[in-house]
């Protein structure tokens, strides 16, 4: 597997930055803040899925100032001689892409989600090991740079061994023996909760036999109940019977006397009637003669009714016409006004405009006279342009100025403008002055450049000023134009105002003409009046004639049927008085065959069987209940038993459970992780030993401990030593975890690894032999370890590592 590039596009302070690398060891080099270990972050979040907030506490601070999106894209290629490119967004909305070559460009492999692309990617670098690639990453491959150290240098003993036992991968061993403990205590309790459960049920249980002997004696006298009901409801059924018979007479002689009592009431009633009737026909016809006298007086009343609603309806004529010759007056005096208004408006408005063109032309003729040909406003850009150039010169000669300045400066330290450390070339030799005349020059170059700059400078505030007055006579030649529209507009709407004058005048001939019309129609009803007063005399005259013809027509009209009604209601009278005579015959005979205190008698003897019937249901309908209750409470109980039974099989269970968990966390969970922790630390030891003895060329024994501990071993005085890791220098605890790191990469399968500052805290000649240990490893000689590399990143200002790299990269040149 081999990185071959990388493009990164506004991040951090990469606005557009490509990259390619090498098999074997790429170094890469600049200055401080030029972005270097950027660039081993961008192929963490781009390769390996690295979270951009594990680099940065806020994602915005990963992609470049004033952008609002960056991508990284990393090519690689796979195993198998494939070329692969996994591109990665920064913002929102971002994605994770990855597509292999075909021919010319790389085509997009189809996934379901993140997850699926991640999976993918691991199988392709052949780090598919059940852990995530961030993890990896951040633990062993490409660790930050102030995280190197780790977890290396952490004293709580505890917590250093699930730390490595999580890099590892042996960490799910020891959390499943744990885990178990809450388990195992779980299957107990639960044991314990059951047996509590089950004591509780015995208690309850134990009733069962009892409550089944009183289900069986309530059935039984249920039984002797329900006879007894059945008699006493036999006796009350023939009682009722007998009751009913006795009632059906009463009810019939009470229906009897009640009939004869109504009928009584009816006979006197139509006596009554029979006598009012006789007087509404007396009366009817007497009204009959009233009307037959007042019906000529009544038929001139009418008459003159009519003439005077005919003449009613000419006077609403007459009002009507009257109305409309003064709404036709007014109409004309308003018109005759709004015509003198109009007239002076119009010549008022004609005035305002000949006043107002004269004030248009005027100005305008002002404007053209007092414009000039301002050429300065033309040549605008052209100026600009040339202080620009000017400027951007100047820029250049000042950068070589201060370049020339520094490295004076830098070489006169004797420090290496590369490398930023002590020259061994120069140190200690006098610096020659190569430098002043070349400053002098660029001196005086710049400040022929801010004369020439100043002079443009003043030429385009010129050309900006007339710019400025010929914008401010375009606007108002513009607004003139304005003007001159809407006062171009208003004259057509008062030519408009003039055609409507005319026709507002020939409305006002009109409307008098019309008015005068309606006054000769006024003329014919000048008699009116007259008519109406000698048709109100007529009225008067008559009108208490049509009032008695009104008042007494009703009863006259009525009197053949008051005649009708009267003979009616007489032979109705008789045939009540026929029927009242056999009424009380048919009630004679009734009560001579009733005996009045026998229904009393039977009504008693009801009323006890009623009230022993009531008892017998109720005693039934309780013991029923009891029944009902009773046999809930033993389905219940049954139902208890069950539990119980089912809840002691759960015991057996649980009990078996608990041997077994017993068994797996004494037996395997226990061992397991210990054996692992060992094997691996042996391995990992064998290897780190060699690669520590290259680096630090001594004799000392590097151990991997116990905890993961870094241990040191060696003879001293025929004595053997042993320090551990807080008895070490710094340069020593740097080289041991470099060692165990460069192992710990060999043991998971990684075949690229990446190293932010791998020389700090080591004097020189460490830093020279853990070069050499690099290169060892990468080429597989001085059996350091096996060539397991494919490539190796590192990011250094150590001159040792240019003769060991297969490719130097400067950053920020």
């Amino acid at each position: 597997m081999q990185i071959l590039s990388i493009h990164l596009t506004d991040i951090k302070s990469h606005r557009d930055t490509e990259l390619s690398f090498s098999s074997g060891i790429n170094v890469l080099s600049g200055a401080n803040g030029s972005g270097k270990s950027t660039v081993f972050e961008a192929i963490g979040y781009a390769l390996f899925g690295v979270d951009a907030r594990d680099f940065v506490s806020n994602v915005d601070r990963f992609i470049s100032i004033g952008s609002k999106r960056g991508r990284i894209s990393v090519t690689f290629k796979s195993d198998d001689g494939r070329e692969w490119q996994v591109s990665r967004t920064v913002g929102p909305a971002s994605k994770w892409l990855l597509a292999e070559r075909k021919g010319d460009t790389f085509e997009v492999e189809e996934h379901s989600g993140i997850a699926e692309t991640e999976t993918r990617i691991a199988q392709l670098l052949g780090l598919l090991n059940g852990r995530s690639l961030s993890e990896q990453f951040k633990l062993v491959i490409g660790p930050f740079q102030n995280d190197f150290l780790g977890p290396f240098i952490i004293r709580q003993p505890t917590k250093r061994q699930e730390a490595f036992d999580e890099i590892l991968g042996i960490d799910t061993w020891r959390k499943t023996y744990k885990g178990t403990a809450s388990l195992l205590a779980l299957v107990q309790e639960k044991v314990k909760i059951l047996e509590v459960e089950v004591e509780g049920l015995e208690g309850v249980v134990a009733i069962l036999p009892e409550k089944e002997a009183e289900f069986a004696a309530t059935g039984a006298h249920v039984e002797v109940q329900q006879r007894v009901l059945a008699e006493r409801s036999a006796a009350l059924f023939d009682l009722e019977a007998l009751l009913k018979d006795f009632e059906s007479r009463q009810k019939s002689i009470t229906t009897l006397a009640t009939q004869i009592q109504l009928l009584e009431g009816r006979i006197r009633d139509g006596g009554e009637k029979i006598a009012t009737q006789k007087q509404r026909v007396d009366e009817a016809l007497h009204a009959f003669a009233l009307v037959e006298a007042s019906r000529s007086g009544k038929e001139s009343f009418e008459q003159a009714e009519e003439q005077l609603s005919e003449l009613r309806n000419m006077e609403l004529m007459r009002r009507a016409i009257e109305q409309d010759i003064a709404k036709l007056e007014v109409k004309a005096r308003l018109l005759s006004q709004a015509l003198d208004h109009e007239e002076q408006e119009i010549a008022k408005v004609d005035r305002e405009q000949a006043l107002e063109d004269r004030l248009i032309g005027q100005t305008r003729e002002d404007i053209l006279l007092n414009s000039a040909s301002f050429t300065a406003a033309e040549q605008l850009q052209e100026r600009r342009n040339a202080a620009d150039r000017l400027r951007a010169e100047r820029s250049l000669l000042e950068g070589r100025r201060i370049a020339l300045v520094e490295g004076e400066d830098t070489l006169a330290e004797g420090i290496c403008p590369f490398f930023q450390e002590q020259c061994l070339n120069v140190a200690g030799l006098a610096p020659a002055d190569h430098f002043s005349m070349k400053i002098g020059d660029l001196d005086r170059a710049m400040a022929d450049f801010d004369r020439r700059i100043g002079d443009a400078a003043r030429k385009v505030a010129e050309a900006e000023d007339a710019e400025k007055e010929q914008h401010a006579n375009r606007v108002r030649l513009q607004e003139l134009d304005r003007r001159a529209a809407a006062l171009e507009e208003g004259r057509r709407r008062n030519h408009e105002r003039f055609e409507r004058l005319e026709a507002s005048r020939e409305e006002h001939s009109r409307v008098a003409a019309e008015a005068a019309l309606r006054q000769n129609d006024l003329q014919r009803f000048s008699s009116l009046d007259a008519e109406i007063e000698r048709c109100e005399g007529e009225r008067k005259r008559f009108q208490a004639d049509r009032d008695t013809y009104t008042a007494q027509l009703k009863d006259a009209l009525d009197l053949d049927n008051r005649r009708q009604t009267l003979g009616l209601w007489e032979r109705g009278l008789r045939d009540l008085q026929q029927e009242l005579a056999a009424f009380t015959d048919e009630l004679a005979e009734l009560r001579l065959h009733y005996e009045a205190a026998k229904p009393q008698e039977l009504h008693a003897a009801k009323e006890q069987l009623l009230i022993d019937v009531a008892t017998s249901r109720q005693q039934i309908e309780e013991s029923g209940r009891t029944l009902e209750r009773l046999g809930k409470e033993i389905d219940e109980l049954k139902k208890h038993q069950l539990v119980m039974a089912e809840k002691r099989v759960l015991i057996s269970t649980f009990q078996e459970k608990e041997r077994l968990v017993r068994f797996l966390r004494n037996q395997v969970f226990r061992s397991v992780s210990a054996q692992l922790s060992d094997r691996f630390r042996e391995e990992i030891t064998l290897h780190a030993d060699r690669i520590y003895r290259t680096i630090a060329e001594s004799d000392e024994e590097l151990c991997w401990g116990d905890n993961y501990q870094i241990i040191l071993r060696d003879m001293d005085a025929g004595v053997l030593r042993e320090r551990s890791d807080d008895q070490l220098s710094g340069g020593q605890t740097m080289s041991a975890v470099v060692a165990l790191r460069l192992a710990l990469l060999q043991t998971i399968g990684a075949r690229v690894a990446f190293f932010d500052e791998p020389t700090s805290n080591l004097d020189l000649s460490r830093r020279e032999n853990l070069a050499k240990a690099f290169r060892a490893i990468e080429v597989g000689r001085e059996e350091v370890t096996e060539h397991w590399y494919d490539q190796l990143f590192l990011i250094s200002h150590d001159v040792a590592f240019t003769e060991i790299t297969n490719q130097m990269i400067p950053i920020g040149e």
